[in-house]
């Protein structure tokens, strides 16, 4: 890993066609920490352009989406493409061709199973989101001002779960006490990103709770088909919130939250109280954190369910 003044050095020195990159189906801390580094860049009179999977409207309660290129990105000028909390290069949502004509690409990110494909790499697992880590990087070079603390308060507090994973640390709190004095509407943030729900993602979160079962060792898990998406409208972005909230029934130490995709795809997101589960998404090419992952793998969806419920048993039985 590069130093942060390295870090910083090949994000602002590196060209003026600057893009920023997050996962596909980006969450608050993807937003976030692309929202927060474009507008560092913008003081220094860079002008980044966020390419961006589709995410839900609720996480532009923090500024930052004039950033966002919407036309084909396919054909734009790359000096630098930066890459943010993406644990494998699969995730990455860019154009394959925009990824091969980058001049440098730079990898920020804070997971076990980063495959270090970046040109320059930084990743730092220790840190409970990768938005604490741009706040390590910016803090050093640029003043910190409301917008950015929003947008850094915005990944912190979502990645952490409102700060009661396991992940966070006296840093991530002290971090958004800085945050918080740089005028970071804590309040708001943590309302609007993880406590209000639209009507569609009432419904939808009713159906997944409808076919909700119970499992032996401890595990809940619940599946949604294609159907139930477009019975209800629901987007994968209305899906948030869902696996956390059947962890949280008593007696349950695993819940796994599977979804039908298109194109005979499978897409499961675990969380657990005590099974280490980035090690159950990893048998399906998926990673993640030890009580928090998700996979997206190509299978039957019956059998697809089957695989994901076999594998918790025998990972449930080693606990």
């Amino acid at each position: 890993m590069f130093s942060k003044d390295e870090a910083w050095e090949k994000i602002s020195q590196s060209g003026e066609n600057v893009i920023i990159a997050t996962h596909h189906s980006p969450d608050g801390d993807a937003v976030g920490s692309a929202f927060a580094l474009a507008q560092a860049l913008r003081m220094l009179g860079i002008y980044p352009k966020i390419v961006i999977d589709t995410y839900n409207e609720r996480l532009n309660v923090v500024k930052g989406k004039e950033f966002i290129y919407e036309g084909d990105a396919s054909g734009l000028a790359c000096d630098v493409l930066i890459m943010l909390d993406c644990g494998d290069v699969s995730r990455v949502f860019v154009p394959q061709e925009l990824f091969e004509r980058a001049k440098v690409s730079i990898n920020i990110d804070h997971h076990l199973n980063n495959g270090n494909f970046g040109t320059y790499n930084y990743v730092d697992t220790s840190a409970a989101a990768t938005a604490e880590i741009v706040f390590d990087i910016l803090n050093m070079f640029v003043p910190i001002n409301k917008y950015m603390a929003d947008a850094l308060y915005m990944g912190i507090v979502t990645d952490t779960g409102g700060f009661k994973y396991s992940a966070t640390t006296s840093k991530t709190m002290e971090i958004a006490s800085l945050l918080i004095h740089a005028g970071a509407d804590f309040t708001r943030i943590k309302h609007v990103t993880m406590h209000s729900q639209n009507r569609t993602e009432v419904a939808i979160f009713i159906r997944a709770l409808q076919n909700m079962k119970y499992s032996d060792n401890g595990i809940a898990y619940s599946v949604l088909t294609l159907a139930d998406m477009e019975e209800i409208g629901a987007k994968r972005y209305h899906l948030e919130g869902i696996v956390e909230y059947m962890l949280n029934i008593d007696g349950i130490d695993v819940s796994a939250f599977i979804c039908e995709r298109a194109n005979g795809r499978v897409k499961v997101s675990f969380r657990s109280h005590a099974i280490n589960v980035r090690e159950v998404a990893a048998h399906f090419g998926g990673g993640g954190h030890k009580y928090a992952a998700a996979a997206d793998f190509e299978a039957g969806f019956d059998e697809g369910v089957a695989q994901i419920l076999e594998a918790l048993d025998r990972a449930a039985v080693y606990v």
